[in-house]
C-alpha cells in the first residue's frame, strides 16, 4: 500500500477517537484527558444496547464506567488508585471522592450523549455526611421510570473494579460494600 493511504487511514481512525477529561490526585488537582477509540466505542455501543429494563441498563452502565476507566489507565497514572483514600498513598493516579464523582458524572455524561441511555438520566454528584468525619461524593442516575436516584461509586474499590450502583437513599445512610 502507498504510504499516502496509510495517512488517510490513520486519519480516519483518529477522527472517530474522543477525547474524555479526567482528573485525579485528590480533589481534581491534576487533569488529563484519554481517547475512546473507535474499537472501544464500538465495545461500550454493545454493552449497552440489549438493555431492556432499567436494572439492566444499571449493570451494563457498572460495567461500561468500569471500561471506562481501564481505557484511561492505559494513557494516565490512574491504574495506581487503591479503595478509599488510604490505601494508595502517595501514588500518581491515586483519587478520592471528589475525584471518582466526577469521572464518573463524566462517563455517565458521555454515555447519554451517545444516546446509549434509555431508562436514566444523569444527575448532579451529591455528597453525604453521616457523621462530621465521614463526607463522600458520589455521581448519580435517576430512573425515568420510577423516579429512584441511584449512586454510582467507583471510590470503594481498587483500580479496574466495576462501581457500585445502590439506590441513593442508601447511599446516603452511610452504605458501603
Amino acid at each position: 500500500m502507498k504510504w499516502w493511504l496509510w495517512l488517510g487511514v490513520l486519519a480516519v481512525s483518529d477522527a472517530h477517537a474522543d477525547a474524555l477529561p479526567l482528573c485525579y490526585h485528590y480533589g481534581c488537582k491534576r487533569e488529563a484527558h484519554f481517547e475512546v477509540g473507535a474499537d472501544d466505542k464500538q465495545r461500550l455501543a454493545r454493552l449497552l444496547s440489549n438493555d431492556a429494563t432499567a436494572e439492566a441498563e444499571r449493570a451494563a452502565i457498572k460495567a461500561a464506567v468500569r471500561e471506562l476507566y481501564l481505557m484511561a489507565g492505559r494513557s494516565t497514572p490512574i491504574w495506581q488508585d487503591k479503595g478509599g483514600n488510604f490505601p494508595d498513598g502517595t501514588a500518581d493516579g491515586r483519587m478520592d471522592c471528589v475525584d471518582h464523582s466526577r469521572n464518573v458524572t463524566t462517563f455517565l455524561n458521555y454515555l447519554q450523549e451517545q444516546g446509549w441511555l434509555r431508562f436514566h438520566t444523569v444527575g448532579k454528584p451529591v455528597w453525604r455526611a453521616p457523621s462530621i468525619l465521614d463526607l463522600h461524593y458520589t455521581a448519580v442516575l435517576h430512573d425515568g421510570g420510577n423516579g429512584e436516584d441511584w449512586a454510582v461509586d467507583s471510590w470503594f474499590k481498587d483500580f479496574g473494579a466495576p462501581p457500585e450502583v445502590v439506590p441513593l437513599a442508601i447511599w446516603k445512610e452511610g452504605y458501603s460494600p
